[in-house]
């Protein structure tokens, strides 16, 4: 969101001198990029962040994969059975499988839920400090415009102005000791 009203903001700047013939365009303009899924996948911090959450998932996909296993084993019990059974008690048996399998779906959506919120809960703050980072950068450095790559539309830009491996630097200087 705060990358979208920068880029907004920037827009709207340079029309606005474009239009005004102001003198501010005398220079070609600063302009720098940077890759935010290449500084979360190379500094510390991201490392860190996404080694927890692969833990995470891990265990929750041993849990519903054991799920999923006791599930078919109760459903082949059945299957096998079934012939067996009279009436009301097959018709017992279905609605006890049907009731594990309601279990089982609702467990893998609430994991999913989890999932995505350990998710946001460790790239959040992450990225909130990407992006004043790079607002300092921008500002200390002079840039006009600053963009991002997966959300900017770059579909071009010389390598002198990529600025993904300062903003990595700078965030493995500020990364929280564990």
């Amino acid at each position: 969101m705060q990358m979208k009203k920068l880029f907004c903001g920037s827009v709207l700047t340079a029309i606005f001198m474009i239009v005004s013939g102001s003198p501010g365009w005398a220079a070609s303009p600063k302009i720098g990029y940077f890759d935010i899924q290449t500084v979360l996948a190379k500094s510390t911090w991201g490392q860190r962040a996404k080694k927890e959450f692969e833990q995470k998932q891990a265990r929750i996909k041993g849990e519903m994969e054991s799920k999923a296993n006791q599930f078919k084993k109760l459903r082949e019990e059945y299957e096998k059975k079934a012939s067996m059974l009279d009436e009301a008690a097959r018709t017992k048996k279905a609605k006890e499988l049907l009731e594990k399998q309601q279990e089982g779906e609702k467990a893998l959506m609430e994991s999913n839920a989890e999932l995505n919120k350990l998710s946001n809960d460790l790239t959040g703050p992450i990225v909130d400090k990407i992006l004043q980072i790079v607002i300092d950068i921008g500002k200390k450095e002079k840039y006009d415009f600053v963009f991002e790559v997966g959300k900017g539309g770059i579909v071009y830009a010389k390598d002198e102005y990529n600025l993904t491996e300062r903003v990595v630097n700078e965030l493995n200087k500020v990364t929280p000791r564990k």
